[in-house]
């Protein structure tokens, strides 16, 4: 997290009722005659806080935006996102038609309300657009020369074409996720192509493109990629020029109850 974040109370909204302090991960809240008070600032800073006061009297600096207030109409119908999930499918052939600023920024709004672990909200994002050629022709030309070797133990591999779209499939955006913990920027990517596929935009991961960026310096360079930090994967955006008429099927679950 890389601003600093200040709770405060305004006394005069607390009811005193105690909600925070028996939501509290860390039990740093105390309700008194004051009100309620915080014990440390060197919290997680997750939000709970602010989230489940009735009266709005928490309140956490260094945001960019107040807290929406959540009412029944913010949840989605559950069959319509299990229709979404079900019906999603990594797209490999895109039209001509660009995807907007304002869909990308909504799809990156997603990823920014993931949930990270300790709430760190670590992950961050490349989107390539004008200079997207740069970086593919950099992992083409690696996947060019380890071909041979790749061929070797992945005998799937020695099949693939590796053209000049063989990452980005001529799709108008990417949006490289990066992180240091790989399970956040994983559940941010899954939040935004759930957004895409929302929008009407397909959606396909470049996991071969993250593979890339992990041997390649000259990548990890362009990308900005800190120490420690990894490229999750590629989110490969585009309008589909394909259309699905059925749903894949899949096994059956394999759970074990205890």
């Amino acid at each position: 997290m890389g601003e600093a974040h200040i709770i405060t109370v305004n006394t005069s909204l607390c009811a005193r009722c105690g909600l925070c302090r028996k939501d509290c991960p860390h039990g740093l809240w105390s309700v008194t005659d004051r009100g309620a008070e915080i014990a440390s600032q060197s919290c997680l800073k997750c939000g709970h806080c602010v989230a489940i006061c009735p009266e709005g009297a928490i309140s956490m600096s260094g945001y960019p935006e107040m807290p929406e207030e959540i009412n029944s109409d913010m949840k989605p119908e559950p069959e319509a996102l299990m229709t979404l999930i079900k019906c999603r499918r990594s797209i490999r052939h895109f039209t001509p038609q660009d995807v907007s600023p304002e869909i990308v920024d909504r799809i990156i709004e997603a990823g920014r309300y993931t949930p990270t672990a300790r709430n760190t909200q670590g992950v961050s994002y490349v989107i390539l657009r004008e200079n997207m050629d740069e970086y593919e022709r950099i992992a083409v030309s690696l996947f060019r020369r380890l071909r041979p070797i790749v061929g070797i133990f992945y005998r799937q591999f020695k099949h693939f074409q590796i053209d000049d779209r063989f990452f980005f499939k001529g799709a108008p955006v990417v949006i490289v996720v990066k992180a240091k913990n790989v399970v956040d920027g994983a559940l941010a990517a899954s939040a935004m192509e759930l957004v895409a596929r929302a929008y009407g935009v397909g959606v396909l991961y470049s996991g071969l493109f993250s593979v890339a960026a992990r041997f390649s310096r000259r990548l990890k360079q362009k990308l900005s990629a800190d120490s420690g930090e990894r490229i999750v994967t590629a989110l490969v955006l585009g309008h589909p020029a394909v259309k699905y008429q059925r749903t894949a099927q899949r096994e059956c679950p394999k759970i074990r109850y205890d």
